[in-house]
């Protein structure tokens, strides 16, 4: 059986990859439209979805084989989806490994000393709140967006069959 713990990682991870894969069919018009109450455009929220998850792997102590910068152009699609897994790898890692100990993060001016478990939490959290807002994007788009459920995951790794 497979480990619960990293399971909450591996399905953002084939979460975000799908959402990814959904995206590659768009234009550069749909990948710069945006909508009220969201992050950004399609292209900016990608990219935030991934930088955040290297530098939740980052805090942790784990440094995925590539990771965005804050002004690191575009990457594209393949950097994307490559990015995105090795952040998953790391904090699947970090998860498994997780202890309670403290990690300094924030600038030198405002400090934070915060549990790994709470950096942990955060970046599955971060992940499904903003594809939440991409998909609204592709829905006011007029496309149909890809089902990301826990029930939809469960299905595609066999974790889940219909009786």
């Amino acid at each position: 059986m497979p480990e619960l713990i990293t399971d909450f990682y591996r399905q953002n991870e084939w979460a975000n990859l799908a959402l990814i894969e959904t995206c590659r069919a768009l234009d550069d018009e749909q990948l710069d439209a945006t909508a009220v109450g969201t992050f950004g455009s399609i292209r900016d929220t990608l990219r935030h979805i991934v930088s955040s998850e290297g530098g939740y792997a980052y805090r942790l102590g784990n440094e995925p084989s590539l990771r965005l910068q804050r002004d690191d152009p575009w990457p594209g699609f393949d950097a994307l989806a490559e990015m995105m897994s090795a952040a998953a790898d790391a904090l699947a890692g970090a998860a498994r490994d997780a202890t309670d100990r403290t990690i300094r993060v924030g600038s030198d001016a405002e400090p934070y000393d915060v549990e790994a478990a709470v950096i942990l939490v955060q970046a599955f959290h971060h992940s499904t709140e903003h594809r939440s807002q991409v998909l609204t994007i592709l829905t006011t788009l007029g496309i149909e967006p890809p089902e990301l459920s826990a029930w939809d995951w469960g299905l595609a790794v066999d974790r889940m069959r219909r009786a």
